[in-house]
């Protein structure tokens, strides 16, 4: 049985900042810093894991081309399994812009992360322990073919994971009931706070939380970046969870931490209320280091 699985997209970030609007047409902006890093909601989760001792099996797909094999090998000599990603098409970029005074913002370009295909799943990815799966309205495969995966596990034994993102196209209708059709067969369903408000049109995010645990039947987790995250759980179970203070560098790829975190968590069998603060108190480290450094060792996360 595969320990971790995730299937999610992989491709190349370059994240400027400070940038708290973008220059007029015709003109230039100096920022403090454009760095290049490994991203994609499956690439984070699988190097977070990978830094915590936790070998996941990435099923994605990057380019043919040198970005393509420069994302590879980062992964690779991160300790992260790819024999699960697949190589065609251009490789896909997003452009991150960050500042301190709003939430972050993106351009992205798919490119080979709408390559990826549900075929080259093999037969053990069915068969793991915990499946992730992300970035979902990225990634047509998914869309169509995600209940399909999530049964199956389910089937064998496992759980599932789900974080589907936010949608390009502005969630009309038929977008939130095709991700509400899939809670059924999820075992944790991890959303940040703008996708669970606008998914349930509910006032607040507990109400939010419980609209979506009651369509699951499984846990709910809302991420809400500074304030911590909110469970809500089977038997009107709710566990509330505040973030540490810390000096954020960075908050790109948090939530895709966080999903590590309770990936890690359930491993090792923590109670719901101490996989939560896990989760959290990890996203919360990651975005205080810097790029070079950014995935901590399971003893660095103050927990």
């Amino acid at each position: 049985m595969t320990q971790v699985g995730i299937i999610g997209n992989i491709n190349a970030d370059i994240v400027a900042s400070p940038v708290a609007a973008l220059p007029a047409p015709g003109t230039e902006q100096a920022v403090d810093s454009i760095e290049f890093r490994v991203e994609g909601a499956g690439a984070i989760a699988a190097l977070c894991l990978a830094a915590l001792g936790i070998r996941a099996e990435l099923y994605g797909c990057v380019g043919d081309d040198v970005l393509g094999r420069v994302l590879v090998d980062e992964l690779a000599n991160a300790g992260v399994p790819t024999q699960g990603v697949a190589v065609r098409g251009a490789t896909g970029i997003c452009i991150a812009t960050e500042a301190a005074a709003r939430d972050r913002s993106f351009l992205i370009a798919p490119g080979s992360v709408r390559e990826f295909c549900l075929a080259q799943l093999p037969d053990q990815a069915l068969r793991a322990g915990q499946m992730l799966v992300c970035g979902y309205f990225l990634i047509p495969a998914l869309r169509g073919g995600a209940a399909g995966v999530l049964k199956e596990v389910r089937a064998r034994g496992g759980e599932t994971l789900l974080d589907t993102g936010w949608d390009p196209d502005g969630w009309p209708a038929a977008a939130k009931e095709e991700v509400l059709d899939l809670l059924p067969w999820v075992s944790v369903f991890a959303q940040n706070e703008a996708e669970a408000m606008v998914m349930t049109g509910a006032g607040t995010v507990r109400e939010a939380a419980r609209a979506l645990q009651e369509r699951s039947g499984g846990w709910c987790i809302v991420k809400r970046g500074g304030q911590g995250a909110l469970a809500a759980g089977p038997d009107q179970i709710e566990v509330a969870v505040d973030a540490p203070s810390v000096a954020v560098l960075d908050t790109t790829g948090a939530g895709d931490a966080f999903n590590a975190g309770i990936l890690r968590a359930r491993l090792d069998g923590l109670p719901w209320e101490d996989a939560v603060r896990f989760a959290t108190h990890l996203a919360s480290t990651v975005v205080a280091r810097p790029s070079r450094d950014r995935y901590p060792q399971r003893g660095e996360v103050p927990f």
